[in-house]
């Protein structure tokens, strides 16, 4: 009778091979078999992707993942909250470990806020090691492909430094998030960046970028024969200088010709010159896919006209958020005959997305609009406190804010969900940010998640 194997002394080789195949509690279990099992557990091969969140829940897994993965990992993404002074230091802390790995490929960082709440008695210091550490990455990795720094405005007030670093990854460098999120739009140093240094980087798919420092020169830049194409752009309006250089149709026609896959996204944050401005930023040769205005104050009516007419072919989601006026939505002047909200469901036939929060809708419009799109409107979100309604139709010019006849929300949601073809309910007050009916909450949770999500690493990247 043969004697029973000695699972222990199977090759490393074999044991790494076998975890990866196993899901990650799995893997634990599978360690818990012996000593040598439990060290094959932090095979290098096992941890390519690590995401670390910083909460204190988890402080104690980051710290122990980030020392023994920190050097070898080849993408990694901080989450942690900016105004928590632990999570901070911890943060720096990783940031320390990483700079020494030369096998960074995607590297991102996830914070809750544009700024960072540094410590009073050593804030230079910890910003200094912070850029020192990000400095470190860009130099010592040997093929980054992602890059990423979350919106942070202090440390993307060095972007041209980390440009001029970064043309060592220009063949490999994919992915480049150098959009920003500025909460005065109306008072904010405007950094200059050369459009040369965006020359060399050939491989380029993703690039998200302030629309201060988007000029024809740097888009031109994606118009040369010998660049991979870009896929996504992405967009920040903040403030809107008057002698900016406008963005001409013929720039926007080029770029999209060398890069016909290209989708536009345009996020206004806070940003009350962009609305006004949108007249002027936008052209019919922008690919626009995504709008999104996040406590702007008001609404652009006849640029939401244009969308109508120019993106029909491009537009996929409308995504809309301001706060209430003394408690009430916010009425909009609407000089067409039809709501602007309703043709661009009718005209723009690839829209699958639409919210409008803090701004009055009128029930027949939501249900317009289910009607127009369908069950190819995956998302429709507005909230109850919004959706207005009339007795008669001619009494629509006595139509105050705040003028709502009480609606049966069973049977409105019930007609709206037949046209969506899935259940769909109207948003109740505590499903909506406190920003919106608090002037002085944080906004930014209103929509930090939404902008870092699209700057998180892709697997293809």
């Amino acid at each position: 009778m043969a004697a029973d194997p000695n699972w222990a002394v199977l090759p490393s080789v074999t044991v790494v091979d076998i975890f990866s195949y196993l899901s990650h509690d799995d893997k634990l279990g599978a360690s818990s078999v012996c000593k040598r099992w439990r060290s094959c557990l932090f095979h290098p091969n096992l941890w390519q992707k690590i995401h670390l969140q910083l909460h204190s829940s988890n402080r104690l897994k980051t710290k122990f993942l980030a020392d023994r993965c920190g050097h070898f990992v080849r993408e990694i993404t901080i989450k942690f909250c900016s105004h928590n002074i632990t999570d901070v230091r911890e943060c720096g802390r990783i940031l320390d470990i990483m700079k020494c790995n030369k096998n960074l490929q995607q590297f991102c960082l996830q914070p809750s806020s544009c700024h960072v709440e540094w410590p009073d008695n050593n804030t230079v210091y910890l910003f200094d090691r912070f850029l020192d550490s990000v400095e470190g990455i860009i130099r010592n990795s040997r093929k980054l492909r992602h890059f990423s720094l979350g919106c942070l405005e202090e440390l993307l007030e060095h972007s041209s430094i980390f440009l001029s670093l970064l043309e060592r990854h220009s063949r490999s460098l994919q992915c480049l998030h150098l959009a920003s999120v500025k909460e005065d739009s109306e008072g904010y140093r405007i950094v200059e960046i050369d459009p040369v240094l965006f020359h060399p980087f050939t491989a380029l798919r993703q690039l998200s970028i302030d629309y201060d420092h988007l000029t024809n020169q740097l888009l031109e830049s994606f118009t040369h024969h010998n660049k991979t194409k870009l896929e996504k752009l992405i967009i920040h309006v903040h403030g809107v200088e008057a002698d900016h250089e406008r963005i001409t149709n013929s720039t926007w026609h080029c770029i999209r010709s060398h890069n016909p896959n290209l989708q536009v996204t345009l996020n206004l944050i806070h940003s009350f010159d962009g609305v006004d401005a949108l007249l002027d930023i936008l052209q019919p040769s922008l690919p626009l896919a995504h709008f999104r205005q996040f406590f702007c104050a008001h609404l652009n009516t006849s640029a939401l006209c244009y969308f109508a007419t120019h993106y029909r072919t491009t537009l996929q989601s409308i995504h809309i958020i301001d706060g209430l006026m003394d408690g009430y939505p916010v009425p909009y002047t609407n000089t067409a005959e039809e709501d602007p909200f309703v043709m661009l469901a009718w005209r723009c036939s690839l829209l699958t997305e639409f919210t409008l929060i803090g701004y009055e809708i009128a029930d027949e419009d939501v249900i317009a609009i289910s009607r127009l799109r369908g069950s190819q409107l995956s998302k429709l979100t507005v909230p109850r406190c919004c959706i207005m309604t009339v007795d008669d139709p001619e009494e629509n010019e006595m139509w105050a804010p705040g003028y709502q006849l009480q609606i049966n929300f069973t049977a409105f949601s019930e007609q709206v969900s037949e046209s969506l073809t899935w259940n769909w309910h109207a948003l109740d007050d505590q499903e909506l940010p406190l920003a919106v009916f608090d002037a002085d909450a944080d906004a930014e949770r209103a929509y930090m998640d939404i902008l870092l999500e699209e700057q998180r690493p892709i697997s293809s990247c």
